[in-house]
Protein backbone atom coordinates (compact mmCIF):
# COMPACT_ATOMS: atom_id res chain seq x y z
CA UNK A 1 0.00 0.00 0.00
CA UNK A 2 1.24 3.16 -1.23
CA UNK A 3 2.04 6.06 1.90
CA UNK A 4 1.44 9.97 1.02
CA UNK A 5 3.66 12.24 3.26
CA UNK A 6 1.50 14.45 5.51
CA UNK A 7 1.51 17.88 4.91
CA UNK A 8 2.63 19.58 7.76
CA UNK A 9 2.17 22.74 9.60
CA UNK A 10 3.88 25.01 7.01
CA UNK A 11 1.09 24.02 4.62
CA UNK A 12 -1.76 24.48 6.83
CA UNK A 13 -0.40 27.79 7.85
CA UNK A 14 0.27 28.53 4.27
CA UNK A 15 -3.42 27.64 3.39
CA UNK A 16 -4.48 29.64 5.86
CA UNK A 17 -2.35 32.79 5.15
CA UNK A 18 -3.94 32.16 2.05
CA UNK A 19 -7.55 32.18 3.09
CA UNK A 20 -7.08 35.34 5.26
CA UNK A 21 -5.69 37.37 2.13
CA UNK A 22 -7.90 36.30 -0.44
CA UNK A 23 -11.60 36.77 1.90
CA UNK A 24 -10.73 39.00 4.60
CA UNK A 25 -8.03 41.24 4.00
CA UNK A 26 -9.50 42.32 0.53
CA UNK A 27 -12.60 43.23 1.92
CA UNK A 28 -10.93 44.59 5.00
CA UNK A 29 -8.71 46.49 2.34
CA UNK A 30 -11.95 47.53 -0.02
CA UNK A 31 -13.62 49.55 3.11
CA UNK A 32 -10.04 51.35 3.87
CA UNK A 33 -10.15 51.98 -0.29
CA UNK A 34 -13.38 53.94 -0.24
CA UNK A 35 -11.83 57.05 1.85
CA UNK A 36 -9.07 57.36 -0.59
CA UNK A 37 -12.00 57.29 -3.53
CA UNK A 38 -13.91 59.60 -2.01
CA UNK A 39 -11.15 62.15 -1.36
CA UNK A 40 -10.51 61.62 -5.58
CA UNK A 41 -14.11 62.25 -5.91
CA UNK A 42 -14.42 65.44 -4.39
CA UNK A 43 -10.93 67.58 -4.65
CA UNK A 44 -10.66 66.18 -8.43
CA UNK A 45 -13.48 64.52 -10.17
CA UNK A 46 -16.46 66.12 -9.24
CA UNK A 47 -14.81 69.76 -9.88
CA UNK A 48 -14.09 68.51 -13.69
CA UNK A 49 -17.18 67.62 -14.43
CA UNK A 50 -18.52 70.70 -13.08
CA UNK A 51 -15.99 72.71 -15.02
CA UNK A 52 -17.42 70.55 -18.48
CA UNK A 53 -19.54 72.73 -19.89
CA UNK A 54 -20.85 69.19 -22.24
CA UNK A 55 -21.82 67.63 -19.68
CA UNK A 56 -25.23 65.26 -19.74
CA UNK A 57 -28.35 66.24 -17.90
CA UNK A 58 -28.57 65.67 -13.73
CA UNK A 59 -31.60 63.22 -15.09
CA UNK A 60 -29.42 61.25 -17.19
CA UNK A 61 -26.43 61.73 -15.18
CA UNK A 62 -28.47 59.45 -12.17
CA UNK A 63 -29.84 57.44 -14.97
CA UNK A 64 -26.31 56.40 -15.60
CA UNK A 65 -25.45 56.29 -12.11
CA UNK A 66 -28.11 53.45 -11.49
CA UNK A 67 -27.00 51.13 -14.25
CA UNK A 68 -23.46 51.51 -13.27
CA UNK A 69 -24.18 50.74 -9.73
CA UNK A 70 -26.51 47.96 -10.79
CA UNK A 71 -23.72 46.23 -13.49
CA UNK A 72 -20.85 46.48 -11.07
CA UNK A 73 -22.63 45.91 -7.63
CA UNK A 74 -20.26 48.98 -5.90
CA UNK A 75 -20.47 53.03 -5.72
CA UNK A 76 -19.65 54.13 -9.15
CA UNK A 77 -16.68 56.64 -8.11
CA UNK A 78 -15.43 55.09 -11.95
CA UNK A 79 -18.23 56.89 -13.13
CA UNK A 80 -16.83 60.64 -12.87
CA UNK A 81 -13.48 59.31 -13.12
CA UNK A 82 -13.62 58.31 -16.36
CA UNK A 83 -16.04 60.92 -17.72
CA UNK A 84 -18.81 58.93 -17.81
CA UNK A 85 -20.87 62.60 -17.52
CA UNK A 86 -19.68 63.66 -20.95
CA UNK A 87 -22.72 63.48 -23.64
CA UNK A 88 -20.74 61.68 -26.26
CA UNK A 89 -20.49 58.74 -23.71
CA UNK A 90 -23.28 55.72 -23.65
CA UNK A 91 -24.67 54.68 -20.85
CA UNK A 92 -23.00 51.20 -22.34
CA UNK A 93 -19.77 52.65 -23.04
CA UNK A 94 -19.33 53.60 -19.39
CA UNK A 95 -20.21 50.44 -18.52
CA UNK A 96 -17.89 48.77 -20.01
CA UNK A 97 -14.75 50.66 -17.98
CA UNK A 98 -13.71 48.29 -15.09
CA UNK A 99 -13.79 50.27 -11.11
CA UNK A 100 -10.80 50.03 -9.60
CA UNK A 101 -12.50 48.65 -6.41
CA UNK A 102 -13.03 45.75 -8.78
CA UNK A 103 -9.89 44.51 -9.62
CA UNK A 104 -8.13 45.49 -6.99
CA UNK A 105 -10.59 44.24 -3.92
CA UNK A 106 -11.98 41.18 -6.44
CA UNK A 107 -10.23 40.20 -8.55
CA UNK A 108 -6.08 40.92 -8.18
CA UNK A 109 -5.98 39.56 -4.84
CA UNK A 110 -7.38 35.85 -6.65
CA UNK A 111 -4.95 36.39 -9.05
CA UNK A 112 -1.47 37.46 -7.65
CA UNK A 113 -0.14 35.11 -5.38
CA UNK A 114 3.25 35.79 -3.24
CA UNK A 115 4.19 39.08 -4.93
CA UNK A 116 6.99 40.35 -2.32
CA UNK A 117 9.59 38.70 -4.51
CA UNK A 118 8.16 41.52 -7.23
CA UNK A 119 7.14 44.43 -4.97
CA UNK A 120 10.36 44.70 -2.99
CA UNK A 121 11.92 46.16 -5.87
CA UNK A 122 15.62 45.24 -3.91
CA UNK A 123 14.63 41.40 -4.47
CA UNK A 124 12.78 42.33 -7.92
CA UNK A 125 16.02 43.81 -9.59
CA UNK A 126 18.05 40.88 -7.64
CA UNK A 127 15.79 38.32 -10.12
CA UNK A 128 16.07 40.26 -13.01
CA UNK A 129 19.69 40.39 -12.16
CA UNK A 130 20.38 36.41 -12.22
CA UNK A 131 18.41 36.29 -15.40
CA UNK A 132 20.83 38.76 -17.37
CA UNK A 133 17.40 41.40 -17.39
CA UNK A 134 18.95 44.76 -18.02
CA UNK A 135 18.22 46.83 -15.79
CA UNK A 136 19.64 50.37 -13.95
CA UNK A 137 22.58 49.43 -12.01
CA UNK A 138 22.03 48.39 -8.33
CA UNK A 139 24.33 50.48 -6.33
CA UNK A 140 23.03 49.90 -2.90
CA UNK A 141 20.33 49.27 -0.11
CA UNK A 142 19.43 49.17 3.12
CA UNK A 143 17.62 49.88 6.20
CA UNK A 144 17.17 52.95 8.88
CA UNK A 145 20.69 51.44 10.52
CA UNK A 146 22.91 50.63 7.33
CA UNK A 147 23.66 49.78 3.69
CA UNK A 148 25.31 47.16 1.41
CA UNK A 149 26.50 48.02 -1.25
CA UNK A 150 25.68 45.64 -5.22
CA UNK A 151 29.37 43.96 -4.01
CA UNK A 152 27.86 42.90 -0.72
CA UNK A 153 29.90 45.27 1.50
CA UNK A 154 28.43 47.02 4.40
CA UNK A 155 27.94 51.26 4.26
CA UNK A 156 27.51 53.33 6.42
CA UNK A 157 24.05 55.49 5.18
CA UNK A 158 26.54 58.76 5.35
CA UNK A 159 29.18 57.12 2.96
CA UNK A 160 26.76 55.01 0.30
CA UNK A 161 26.33 58.12 -2.23
CA UNK A 162 29.93 57.81 -2.37
CA UNK A 163 29.58 54.42 -3.85
CA UNK A 164 27.90 55.87 -7.01
CA UNK A 165 30.48 59.67 -7.67
CA UNK A 166 30.06 60.56 -11.17
CA UNK A 167 26.80 58.83 -11.95
CA UNK A 168 23.24 60.29 -11.60
CA UNK A 169 21.19 58.63 -9.10
CA UNK A 170 17.85 57.67 -7.75
CA UNK A 171 16.91 57.08 -4.57
CA UNK A 172 13.49 55.11 -3.76
CA UNK A 173 11.93 53.42 -0.93
CA UNK A 174 12.13 49.22 -1.69
CA UNK A 175 8.77 48.84 -0.37
CA UNK A 176 4.91 50.36 0.25
CA UNK A 177 5.37 53.27 -1.89
CA UNK A 178 3.50 53.87 -5.13
CA UNK A 179 2.81 56.85 -7.52
CA UNK A 180 6.57 58.04 -7.54
CA UNK A 181 6.41 58.50 -3.53
CA UNK A 182 9.93 58.86 -1.85
CA UNK A 183 11.78 59.00 -5.82
CA UNK A 184 14.72 61.42 -5.64
CA UNK A 185 16.94 62.34 -8.33
CA UNK A 186 20.53 63.04 -7.09
CA UNK A 187 22.40 64.77 -9.69
CA UNK A 188 26.42 64.47 -10.34
CA UNK A 189 28.06 66.87 -7.83
CA UNK A 190 25.18 67.30 -5.53
CA UNK A 191 25.69 66.48 -2.19
CA UNK A 192 22.75 67.99 0.09
CA UNK A 193 20.55 64.64 -0.16
CA UNK A 194 20.90 63.33 3.50
CA UNK A 195 20.41 59.35 3.50
CA UNK A 196 20.24 58.65 7.16
CA UNK A 197 17.06 61.14 7.20
CA UNK A 198 15.55 59.33 4.27
CA UNK A 199 15.76 56.23 5.41
CA UNK A 200 14.45 57.35 9.01
CA UNK A 201 11.00 57.67 6.82
CA UNK A 202 10.94 55.27 4.57
CA UNK A 203 12.31 52.62 6.06
CA UNK A 204 14.05 49.96 3.31
CA UNK A 205 15.53 51.79 0.09
CA UNK A 206 17.88 51.64 -2.84
CA UNK A 207 20.20 53.37 -5.19
CA UNK A 208 20.40 52.84 -8.47
CA UNK A 209 22.03 54.40 -11.37
CA UNK A 210 19.91 57.10 -13.20
CA UNK A 211 19.94 56.27 -17.17
CA UNK A 212 19.81 58.31 -20.09
CA UNK A 213 16.49 58.44 -22.25
CA UNK A 214 16.06 57.56 -26.15
CA UNK A 215 15.82 60.74 -28.63
CA UNK A 216 12.46 59.72 -29.36
CA UNK A 217 11.54 60.08 -25.86
CA UNK A 218 13.63 62.96 -25.21
CA UNK A 219 11.62 65.24 -28.35
CA UNK A 220 8.49 65.04 -26.21
CA UNK A 221 10.13 65.84 -22.63
CA UNK A 222 13.52 65.89 -21.37
CA UNK A 223 13.12 66.99 -17.96
CA UNK A 224 12.21 63.55 -16.97
CA UNK A 225 12.76 59.55 -17.23
CA UNK A 226 9.67 59.04 -19.44
CA UNK A 227 8.56 55.01 -19.48
CA UNK A 228 6.71 52.64 -20.52
CA UNK A 229 4.02 50.70 -18.55
CA UNK A 230 3.85 47.40 -20.04
CA UNK A 231 1.02 45.01 -18.80
CA UNK A 232 1.87 41.40 -19.06
CA UNK A 233 -0.42 38.59 -18.35
CA UNK A 234 0.95 34.72 -17.90
CA UNK A 235 -1.08 31.93 -18.84
CA UNK A 236 0.15 28.55 -18.45
CA UNK A 237 3.66 29.71 -18.99
CA UNK A 238 3.00 31.87 -22.10
CA UNK A 239 3.59 35.65 -21.18
CA UNK A 240 1.23 37.77 -23.48
CA UNK A 241 1.44 42.30 -23.41
CA UNK A 242 -2.48 43.08 -23.31
CA UNK A 243 -1.67 47.03 -23.41
CA UNK A 244 1.05 49.65 -23.45
CA UNK A 245 1.05 53.16 -22.54
CA UNK A 246 3.73 55.86 -22.37
CA UNK A 247 4.23 57.80 -19.32
CA UNK A 248 5.49 61.13 -20.09
CA UNK A 249 6.87 63.48 -16.92
CA UNK A 250 4.74 66.59 -15.86
CA UNK A 251 6.52 69.77 -16.86
CA UNK A 252 7.82 70.44 -13.38
CA UNK A 253 8.51 66.71 -12.46
CA UNK A 254 10.98 64.72 -12.18
CA UNK A 255 9.22 61.33 -12.38
CA UNK A 256 6.60 60.75 -15.27
CA UNK A 257 3.87 60.15 -12.52
CA UNK A 258 0.51 61.36 -13.15
CA UNK A 259 -0.20 62.55 -9.73
CA UNK A 260 2.76 64.72 -10.27
CA UNK A 261 1.01 66.39 -13.92
CA UNK A 262 2.20 63.36 -15.83
CA UNK A 263 0.49 62.10 -19.16
CA UNK A 264 -0.43 58.41 -20.52
CA UNK A 265 -0.31 57.89 -24.18
CA UNK A 266 -1.42 54.91 -26.17
CA UNK A 267 1.28 53.10 -27.62
CA UNK A 268 0.57 50.49 -30.82
CA UNK A 269 2.82 47.72 -31.18
CA UNK A 270 4.59 49.38 -34.18
CA UNK A 271 5.66 52.13 -31.95
CA UNK A 272 3.09 54.56 -33.32
CA UNK A 273 1.98 56.98 -30.40
CA UNK A 274 -2.09 57.79 -30.27
CA UNK A 275 -2.98 61.01 -30.99
CA UNK A 276 -3.97 62.19 -27.99
CA UNK A 277 -2.29 61.92 -24.20
CA UNK A 278 -4.22 61.99 -20.98
CA UNK A 279 -3.07 63.71 -17.63
CA UNK A 280 -5.06 62.46 -14.31
CA UNK A 281 -8.36 64.99 -14.87
CA UNK A 282 -8.87 62.97 -18.71
CA UNK A 283 -8.00 66.35 -20.28
CA UNK A 284 -6.94 65.36 -23.85
CA UNK A 285 -3.28 66.26 -24.61
CA UNK A 286 -2.16 66.79 -28.48
CA UNK A 287 1.23 67.27 -27.61
CA UNK A 288 3.34 67.79 -23.82
CA UNK A 289 3.75 70.94 -22.95
CA UNK A 290 7.08 71.62 -22.81
CA UNK A 291 7.77 69.84 -26.35
CA UNK A 292 6.58 71.24 -30.46
CA UNK A 293 5.97 67.33 -31.03
CA UNK A 294 2.68 66.08 -31.66
CA UNK A 295 1.62 62.82 -30.57
CA UNK A 296 0.00 62.35 -33.66
CA UNK A 297 2.30 59.77 -35.96
CA UNK A 298 5.09 60.00 -33.55
CA UNK A 299 6.89 56.77 -33.79
CA UNK A 300 9.17 55.27 -31.03
CA UNK A 301 11.83 52.79 -32.08
CA UNK A 302 12.52 49.84 -30.94
CA UNK A 303 8.95 48.52 -29.52
CA UNK A 304 9.21 45.41 -30.10
CA UNK A 305 12.20 45.03 -27.79
CA UNK A 306 9.94 46.75 -25.33
CA UNK A 307 7.54 44.43 -25.70
CA UNK A 308 9.82 41.40 -25.65
CA UNK A 309 11.39 42.54 -22.28
CA UNK A 310 8.04 42.54 -20.82
CA UNK A 311 7.17 39.27 -21.92
CA UNK A 312 10.59 38.01 -20.83
CA UNK A 313 10.22 39.64 -16.85
CA UNK A 314 6.52 38.36 -16.90
CA UNK A 315 7.85 34.51 -16.90
CA UNK A 316 10.28 34.74 -14.14
CA UNK A 317 7.27 35.36 -11.84
CA UNK A 318 5.11 32.76 -11.93
CA UNK A 319 3.26 33.26 -9.36
CA UNK A 320 2.47 37.38 -10.40
CA UNK A 321 0.58 36.49 -13.90
CA UNK A 322 -0.81 39.97 -13.98
CA UNK A 323 2.06 42.84 -13.95
CA UNK A 324 2.44 46.21 -14.81
CA UNK A 325 5.94 46.46 -15.96
CA UNK A 326 7.95 50.22 -15.96
CA UNK A 327 10.65 49.86 -18.60
CA UNK A 328 12.62 52.84 -19.84
CA UNK A 329 13.83 53.03 -23.55
CA UNK A 330 18.11 54.27 -23.00
CA UNK A 331 19.97 54.88 -26.39
CA UNK A 332 21.55 51.07 -25.94
CA UNK A 333 18.13 49.82 -25.46
CA UNK A 334 14.98 48.92 -23.18
CA UNK A 335 15.87 48.83 -19.36
CA UNK A 336 13.39 47.36 -16.13
CA UNK A 337 12.78 49.63 -13.92
CA UNK A 338 10.29 47.76 -11.64
CA UNK A 339 6.96 45.92 -12.02
CA UNK A 340 3.72 46.23 -10.25
CA UNK A 341 1.79 43.82 -8.52
CA UNK A 342 -1.21 45.91 -8.76
CA UNK A 343 -0.88 48.23 -11.66
CA UNK A 344 -2.50 51.31 -12.51
CA UNK A 345 -6.04 50.95 -13.80
CA UNK A 346 -6.61 54.47 -14.69
CA UNK A 347 -3.05 54.64 -16.69
CA UNK A 348 -5.08 51.63 -19.00
CA UNK A 349 -8.66 53.17 -18.87
CA UNK A 350 -7.43 56.73 -20.03
CA UNK A 351 -5.85 55.26 -23.00
CA UNK A 352 -7.30 52.09 -23.83
CA UNK A 353 -10.92 52.78 -22.88
CA UNK A 354 -13.35 50.22 -21.08
CA UNK A 355 -11.29 47.49 -20.84
CA UNK A 356 -13.44 44.86 -18.78
CA UNK A 357 -14.89 43.08 -21.99
CA UNK A 358 -11.42 41.79 -22.64
CA UNK A 359 -9.39 42.21 -19.32
CA UNK A 360 -11.91 40.53 -16.64
CA UNK A 361 -12.56 36.58 -18.20
CA UNK A 362 -8.46 37.25 -19.21
CA UNK A 363 -8.31 38.00 -15.47
CA UNK A 364 -10.57 34.99 -14.32
CA UNK A 365 -9.26 32.62 -16.71
CA UNK A 366 -5.79 32.66 -14.10
CA UNK A 367 -8.01 32.88 -10.63
CA UNK A 368 -7.39 30.41 -7.77
CA UNK A 369 -4.53 28.61 -8.74
CA UNK A 370 -3.16 26.44 -6.19
CA UNK A 371 -0.03 27.57 -3.92
CA UNK A 372 1.52 24.81 -3.52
Amino acid sequence: MRRTAKRGFNHRQAVTEEWFRTQVLRRVSGARFLSYQVRELRSAHLPAMLRDEDRKSLARVTGDLVKVSVRWRCLPFHYFRYGGYRREVPAEGICSYLPESALFHRLLPRVNRDAIDLDDKTCCKRILASAGVPQPALIASGDRRSGVTSDGDVAPLTEVLDHASGFGRVVKPSRYSSGGSGVVIVRPGEDAFDLPTYAQRWGTWLVEQHVPQHPDLDVLNPYALNTFRVITLLREGTAEVLYVMLKLGGAESATDNSAAGGMQIRVHPDGRLDRHGYDRYLNAHTRHGVSSVPFADHRISRMTEVRELAERCARLFPQVPFIGWDIALTPGGPVVIEGNSSPSLAHIQRTHGGVAPELVPALRSVMDRPII
